[in-house]
C-alpha cells in the first residue's frame, strides 16, 4: 500500500513555527550583559569611622554607578543663575557603601572629610534617592578620566534625576544647616569634597580625623 503525500506547504508552516518558537525561547533567556565594572589596577580605599570603630572599605569592590551633572555655583549677578559645566561621573552609591557596613538604620548624619581638612556632612536623609539631591555617590572617575590622570576622586557628588543640582535643591535636601555658602549666597560647588578619605558616622563636633589616623 502506498504512503499518502503530504501536503508541502503544511510542512514549511510546521517548520516555520517551530522555528520561531525556538527564537522565542533563547529571547526569553538570553543572558543580560554583565554590569560595568572598574579597571583592572584601579583601587580607591575610604575609611569609615563609626565611634571606637573603623573600617576600611575598597571602593571598587562595589557596582559602577553612573551619571551626568551640572552645579549651580554662587549668585554673582542678582537674578541670574550661575550654572558650572556639566561633567560626567562614574563611582559607587554611598548610601549602599553604608547600608552594607554599619546599616542605614544607625546612621543620622555623614560626614565626608579630605586629608586637607576639607569636610561636608549631610543628613542620612539625603542617601535616600527619592529627594532633590537624587543618588550620592563617591566618584572615582570624571569624564572618562580616572587614576593617575584624575586626582580629585573619590569626589563626593550629587546626582538628581534631571542632571543639575541647583542650590534650591541643596537647602531642599540638605536644610540651610548643612548646605553650602560663598559669603551669603548658597552654593552647590562647595559640596564637591575632593580626596574623600575618611567617613564619619554621626559627626558630634570634635576633632577630625587626619593622616595620623590611618
Amino acid at each position: 500500500m502506498s504512503r499518502k503525500r503530504r501536503n508541502p506547504l503544511l510542512i514549511l508552516a510546521g517548520i516555520a513555527v517551530a522555528a520561531a518558537a525556538v527564537v522565542g525561547a533563547l529571547l526569553l533567556h538570553e543572558p543580560e550583559p554583565p554590569a560595568e565594572t572598574w579597571e583592572d589596577g584601579l583601587h580607591a580605599t575610604v575609611r569609615i569611622i563609626d565611634g571606637d570603630r573603623a573600617y576600611d572599605i575598597e571602593l571598587t569592590d562595589f557596582p559602577v554607578v553612573e551619571g551626568r551633572v551640572s552645579y549651580e555655583g554662587p549668585e554673582m549677578v542678582e537674578g541670574e543663575a550661575n550654572w558650572k559645566d556639566p561633567h560626567s561621573y562614574r563611582g559607587v552609591d554611598l548610601g549602599t557603601v553604608i547600608d552594607e557596613t554599619i546599616g542605614l538604620e544607625n546612621l543620622v548624619t555623614l560626614t565626608a572629610v579630605a586629608l586637607d581638612g576639607w569636610h561636608k556632612t549631610m543628613p542620612s536623609t539625603a542617601l535616600d534617592e527619592a529627594d532633590a539631591c537624587g543618588r550620592v555617590i563617591l566618584a572615582l572617575s570624571k569624564d572618562g578620566e580616572t587614576g593617575d590622570a584624575w586626582d580629585a576622586g573619590p569626589l563626593l557628588v550629587f546626582l538628581p534625576e534631571d542632571e543639575r543640582f541647583s542650590n534650591q535643591d541643596m537647602l531642599d535636601a540638605l536644610g540651610p544647616e548643612y548646605a553650602h555658602y560663598f559669603g551669603t549666597s548658597p552654593s552647590t560647588t562647595g559640596l564637591l569634597v575632593k580626596g574623600v578619605t575618611f567617613l564619619v558616622v554621626n559627626y558630634d563636633g570634635g576633632a577630625l580625623p587626619t593622616l595620623l589616623d590611618l
